[in-house]
C-alpha cells in the first residue's frame, strides 16, 4: 500500500513523517516532490578538474580519467557549491552524488524515491539502485546521478520524489552508516568498511 497526498499530510500532521523543509505545492496524488540541493561530489579518482582557481564552477570542466576505483579504499571526493545562476552541467560518463534539499524522517513507512517523469524523458537518471530507505532514517538523501549528454541542472529545481509505503510486520529502525551529519548534503560511499576486520571483542 503506498500513501496517497491526503495519507501524507496526515503522517505530517501525526508527526510520523517530518519533511523539512515543507511546502503544500510539492504534495502529488500518491507521492512527495523532493528538490536538488546545492552542494555536489564527484569521486576524485574518476575526473580531471580543469576549472580554473577562484572563478565560480558550473562542472562544465570536469572531464573523464581512467582510473580504477578499489572499492575496499576509501574514496576521496572533489566538493563544489552550486550556484544558482549557473546551474551545474552532468556530463556523460561522471557518477555525480547530489541531495535533495529536504531532510527526510518516519518511523512508519518505507520512503522510496523515483525521478520526476520531465526529467526522466531528459534521460536524467536520479539514483542507480540506492532509491529504498530504511523507516528511521533521518537526513537529505543522496542522489547518484548520471545523464548520456551533457544536461544543467539547478539547485532548487524539482527533481524526484518520494513514495511511502505501508511495511508489514514488525518495524526496526534504521541504524546503518548514514546517520546525524553523515545524512546531511551528498555522502560518499562507505563500501571499504565491509573489508573492515571484525572486532570480536566488542
Amino acid at each position: 500500500m503506498i500513501l496517497t497526498g491526503d495519507a501524507i499530510r496526515d503522517a505530517l500532521g501525526t508527526g510520523h513523517i517530518k519533511i523539512d523543509p515543507f511546502k503544500e505545492s510539492q504534495v502529488n496524488p500518491a507521492s512527495y516532490d523532493l528538490t536538488l540541493g546545492d552542494t555536489v561530489r564527484v569521486y576524485r579518482s574518476w575526473v580531471h578538474d580543469c576549472h580554473e582557481p577562484g572563478k565560480l564552477v558550473d562542472g562544465s570542466r570536469l572531464y573523464v580519467r581512467d582510473e580504477i576505483q578499489d572499492v575496499r579504499k576509501h574514496s576521496e571526493t572533489l566538493n563544489f557549491r552550486i550556484s544558482e545562476k549557473l546551474g551545474w552541467v552532468i556530463r556523460p560518463g561522471i557518477g555525480y552524488l547530489m541531495h535533495t534539499r529536504e531532510r527526510i524522517w518516519t518511523d512508519s513507512f518505507v520512503p522510496v524515491i523515483d525521478g520526476k517523469s520531465s526529467l526522466g524523458r531528459l534521460f536524467i537518471q536520479v539514483h542507480m539502485t540506492a532509491g529504498y530507505v530504511d523507516p528511521g532514517f533521518d537526513g537529505q538523501y543522496t542522489l547518484e546521478v548520471i545523464a548520456p549528454h551533457p544536461i544543467r541542472v539547478f539547485p532548487g529545481m524539482k527533481f524526484a520524489q518520494v513514495r511511502f509505503h505501508v511495511p508489514q510486520g514488525n518495524i526496526v529502525l534504521y541504524a546503518g552508516h548514514y546517520v546525524r551529519d553523515k545524512a546531511m548534503g551528498p555522502v560518499g560511499s562507505e563500501a571499504h568498511d565491509m573489508f573492515r576486520p571484525i572486532d570480536r571483542n566488542g
